[in-house]
């Protein structure tokens, strides 16, 4: 008698239903916790980017009501038309965290932007069932793992090709949220997965537009969607991640499967590799850089008017996607080295404030750009692309050079952001659409969630009154 091998579909469907809050260790609540400290500040922050305007206006404009919030208006709605305004607003800034690489030949940066898009499905079917701070959590904490899991089992080539990871995988893990606050069965949970891999979507074609917060948006709503109808009877293959035309070969070419199956929780991403938080709102792979410059900058009490050149060596790993050389607009910017490390140069920080469209066409900031050169370095491209790796060299008019090698930042596992540190990023994200007596009291409040006896306590205080 044959044993039957399991399936990804089985390994990821018998983790959700088994899935309890008791089940989730102490470092993983804590870890968990501070993402939706950043998590939250991030939305808020990006509540009146034009991209979430129109979102917003959207919305307004349909018949759709509902008990779900989008957080920073007084927009109700239903809970998948909220996940996409809470979404897209969670990433409009760039300001959302990132998931490390495994392994060097999982590319950072293939991975996704992790809580965006189950925070804003979490909250939408969480505030429209009435869920606990626990149930909550408990479907966070689902949703997360099987996301990270599915992004590092996935062949690299999903991302190599062009797909954007937080958008096709950000949507299995709002589906799986869902799934565990609706209390679907197994064989809804399979469905509701089926219908899922058939909305995954997005495409780096659209990395410095609008579209691509719109990914995020997009992968909390579609998550939502698929588990509703799930609920309501809708079938799909019940083994849709696996097989020839399951999505793992569709979607990537193929998958390590060893990396799904027996791995879920063991162990949990959010604690190794982890998870990083974002010091700048751009493009994740940039971060490295700029933080070695700014120290550069720092150590040696460097002025705009003293710089020459800055020479920044790389693999097609940072170099590719970061392919605005003369960006145009705060969009753009946010995947340009030459505004990235330019406005270092000039205000020593790069914060909301930096990446405007006046900040990005003013004359100084043009003109430091101009500085700034990238090349491709053989030597860097053979270290791997599981950290994301630089060179930089700054030379000075009078001749004096400076240069290190970039791969870390402030925020990733290896140099983590303090308790302070992280708070005075959220104050810095919530300030123009929150009070400050509602923003001290939301910071404890998340800090608190596993307490609550109905989520709503929460939303209360980040929505206009």
């Amino acid at each position: 008698m044959s044993v039957q091998k399991l399936t990804m579909t089985q390994a990821i469907v018998d983790y959700t239903e088994g899935f309890t809050f008791d089940k989730i260790p102490s470092d993983v609540l804590q870890e968990i916790t501070r993402c939706l400290v950043d998590g939250f500040g991030v939305i808020l922050s990006g509540v009146p980017a034009a991209s979430s305007r129109i979102i917003q206006q959207y919305i307004s404009e349909s018949t759709t009501t509902g008990k779900s919030s989008v957080l920073g208006t007084s927009i109700n709605t239903s809970s998948e038309l909220a996940a996409l305004a809470n979404g897209v607003a969670g990433h409009a800034e760039d300001f959302d965290d990132t998931q490390l690489s495994t392994s060097p030949d999982r590319l950072y940066g293939l991975l996704t932007h992790p809580t965006t898009p189950v925070l804003a499905a979490t909250l939408g079917v969480a505030q429209e069932i009435g869920a606990s701070g626990k149930d909550f959590l408990t479907a966070m904490c689902a949703g997360f793992e099987v996301e990270c899991k599915i992004a590092e089992a996935i062949n690299p080539d999903h991302y190599v090709k062009g797909h954007h990871t937080t958008g096709t995988i950000g949507t299995f893990a709002s589906v799986i949220a869902a799934s565990k606050l609706w209390g679907l069965t197994s064989k809804e949970i399979r469905f509701a997965i089926g219908i899922a891999a058939s909305k995954s979507a997005g495409i780096r074609a659209n990395f410095g537009t609008m579209t691509k917060p719109y990914h995020a948006g997009a992968a909390a709503q579609n998550g939502i969607i698929s588990a509703k109808l799930a609920k309501l009877g809708y079938e799909a293959d019940p083994m849709a991640l696996d097989g020839q035309w399951g999505y793992f070969q569709v979607k990537g070419g193929g998958s390590d499967s060893e990396r799904l199956i027996g791995k879920l929780g063991n162990p949990y991403t959010i604690i190794n590799p982890g998870v990083s938080v974002k010091p700048y709102p751009c493009g994740s792979l940039s971060h490295p850089s700029m933080d070695t410059l700014l120290d550069i900058i720092l150590e040696q009490d460097i002025v705009p008017d003293e710089v020459a050149e800055v020479r920044l060596g790389a693999g097609h790993n940072i170099l590719n996607p970061l392919r605005y050389q003369n960006p145009q607009n705060e969009l753009e910017a946010k995947f340009s080295l030459q505004f990235c490390l330019g406005i270092l140069i000039i205000r020593r920080r790069a914060g909301l404030q930096e990446f405007t469209d006046a900040v990005v066409q003013s004359e100084p900031v043009r003109e430091m750009m101009k500085r700034i050169h990238t090349y491709h370095s053989p030597d860097i491209e053979a270290k791997g692309a599981d950290k994301m790796r630089s060179s930089i060299e700054i030379r000075l008019k009078d001749g004096q050079t400076f240069q290190k090698e970039a791969f870390t930042s402030r925020g990733q596992p290896d140099r983590p952001m303090t308790k302070e540190e992280l708070k005075g990023k959220f104050i810095n994200c919530t300030q123009n659409t929150l009070s400050e007596e509602y923003m001290n009291k939301a910071l404890e409040m998340i800090y608190q969630v596993q307490d609550l006896q109905n989520i709503g306590e929460l939303v209360k205080l980040m929505v206009k009154n």
